[in-house]
């Protein structure tokens, strides 16, 4: 076997073979050399056609069938080079493979590795295979990862494997499949869910750190609420957290997911907070923000925890890029208190960074400012003058954040509505029903209105009055009132929507003035109904 092996690469794959003597020292690299040119291993020089190969074995007859049963084969095709395709390839080969394939595809997010890597995955089948339990999550990850669906052969055999070999899928094994099985619609896919979750459950007690980091983070991504399973690691955190086993990245990813979960454990949220005190410098600012905005999240109101959480932000404030810088603001502000030395500090940092303030940067930090309704006119000032310079990024929801909240400040920068208002014209069809009221309203209190966007947002809320409430139906009347808009077609159904609506519509005493505004102006020509309702509580 080896004499043959040796020959043929000699002779450069020729078919004539000359004598040769091989010493066992020697067949390792022969079997190197044999595992390359069949893709056992990943190749980067050359790739052998099938029917070569074919004709390579039926050549030597010394090559028996227990040695060809050793050799795996790949069934090359589509012109694919690189990693070779198969089904006979082992599929645990295939699945450190399409490991490598998804790594590289989160770095350079090239749609070149994403066919290949599926063309590869769709040609793999484990079915009469030898494989183990982590080799059929990675696959199952990864071919989920790479937008498989659960109709792909490859999806149903690894679904199928978890439901019948449960016992071999070890915790470590649980992430992988809990994660590939949250985004697949399947009863299968849920059922294994199931399957893990009382898996988790009982071996709660026994689960290091990391295990129940990437558990729970994979749990929180299927939007299924097991209630006992959280409680069972909370407590398994909490004896964790006491004993000092978390580092920083394991906290923000337990905070992130509890936070996604909503579930709302003052004295896990406690732990975690307590354990990343105690870590000091080993917390990095890329960390500590993450942290903050995942507490912020979850709604929990303590001033004492959030104190701590502000007199440590401080510390990291020179390290803060400009994201960080607008995640605090947020951060804070929903924390519902003052931290006017926090702000400050953040304020000035925020001014040096100005320049790589982004649109979304822009808005979220304005909006922050208006949810705690702290008037900041040197950091709105240059705010307005970038966002001036990246009219062009921002997208429905940036635009309808920066107009609100520089209204709610009776703020009017001429230039920045301007070309926001052009802006938001060309983006009508992306504004969701909130921003949309939300845009037109702030237009409206500062008096700013422009034909073009009046024009494309009235129409456009055609389409999204269905879902307004009474408060939404009435801001939105009234500000295409101001705007001069008199159309049947958008005016009728905003009418006909307030009239499924009307004793909220009439019961928000906040609306009062804005109502009258609008049947003064437009009188009972769009809806009589609502007009003699309106009349007969202002008789009443």
């Amino acid at each position: 076997m080896w004499v043959l092996c040796r020959g043929v690469f000699a002779a450069g794959h020729r078919h004539v073979i000359g004598p040769s003597t091989v010493t066992r020292s020697e067949a390792p690299l022969v079997v190197g050399s044999l595992r390359t040119v069949f893709g056992l291993v990943p190749r980067t020089t050359a790739t052998m056609k099938s029917g070569s190969l074919n004709f390579f074995l039926s050549s030597f007859p010394l090559l028996t069938s227990r040695h060809q049963s050793d050799l795996t084969i790949p069934q090359v095709g589509g012109g694919l080079t690189g990693s070779a395709i198969g089904t006979t390839i082992a599929a645990r080969n295939i699945a450190v493979e399409a490991t490598q394939f998804k790594k590289m595809h989160l770095d350079t997010n090239s749609p070149m590795v994403a066919q290949q890597a599926r063309r590869m995955l769709f040609a793999t089948s484990i079915a009469g295979q030898n494989i183990d339990a982590r080799s059929v999550g990675l696959l199952l990850n990864t071919a989920v990862y790479f937008g498989m669906e659960s109709d792909a052969k490859l999806v149903r055999e690894c679904v199928d494997y978890c439901l019948k070999n449960d016992k071999l899928v070890t915790v470590d094994v649980v992430p992988l499949i809990v994660t590939a099985c949250a985004t697949l619609k399947s009863k299968d896919a849920r059922e294994v869910i199931e399957m893990q979750a009382m898996k988790t459950m009982r071996n709660a007690k026994y689960l290091d750190a990391k295990n129940v980091t990437n558990i729970i983070s994979a749990f929180s991504k299927t939007n299924i609420n097991h209630e006992k399973m959280f409680q069972f690691m909370s407590k398994r955190v909490q004896t964790l957290g006491r004993l000092g086993e978390f580092e920083a990245s394991h906290l923000v990813i337990l905070a992130n997911a509890f936070a996604r979960l909503k579930y709302r454990d003052k004295n896990l949220f406690a732990c975690i907070a307590r354990r990343a005190m105690t870590l000091r410098e080993r917390v990095t600012v890329h960390e500590l923000v993450p942290l903050i905005v995942s507490f912020s999240k979850i709604g929990l109101k303590d001033p004492k925890l959030s104190r701590r959480f502000a007199s440590k932000a401080m510390e990291y404030v020179d390290q803060m890029d400009a994201l960080h810088v607008s995640q605090m603001f947020m951060a804070f502000a929903s924390f519902g208190v003052r931290y006017d030395q926090l702000f400050g500090v953040l304020t000035n940092r925020a001014v040096e960074l100005i320049d790589e303030f982004n649109a979304q940067y822009i808005s979220v930090t304005l909006s922050a400012f208006q949810r705690i309704s702290i008037n900041n006119p040197e950091l709105f000032d240059n705010l307005a003058e970038r966002a001036l310079a990246v009219v062009a990024d921002h997208d429905a929801k940036d635009i309808s954040r920066t107009v609100t909240a520089l209204a709610h400040f009776g703020l009017k920068d001429e230039e920045l509505f301007k070309r926001l208002a052009s802006h938001a014209a060309t983006l009508a069809d992306q504004f969701e029903p909130l921003a949309l009221v939300n845009t037109v309203y702030a237009f409206a209190k500062t008096g700013f209105a422009q034909q073009d966007m009046s024009v494309a947002l009235s129409e456009r809320s055609v389409h999204l009055c269905r879902t307004f409430d009474a408060s939404e139906a009435r801001k939105c009347l009234w500000a295409f009132v101001k705007f001069g808009v008199r159309d049947p077609r958008v005016l009728s159904p905003l009418f006909n929507r307030a009239l499924a609506l009307h004793f909220d519509f009439f019961s928000d005493a906040a609306g009062t003035e804005e109502i009258e505004e609008i049947f003064d102006v437009l009188g009972s020509q769009f809806c009589p109904p609502l007009y003699q309702q309106y009349m007969s509580r202002g008789a009443a």
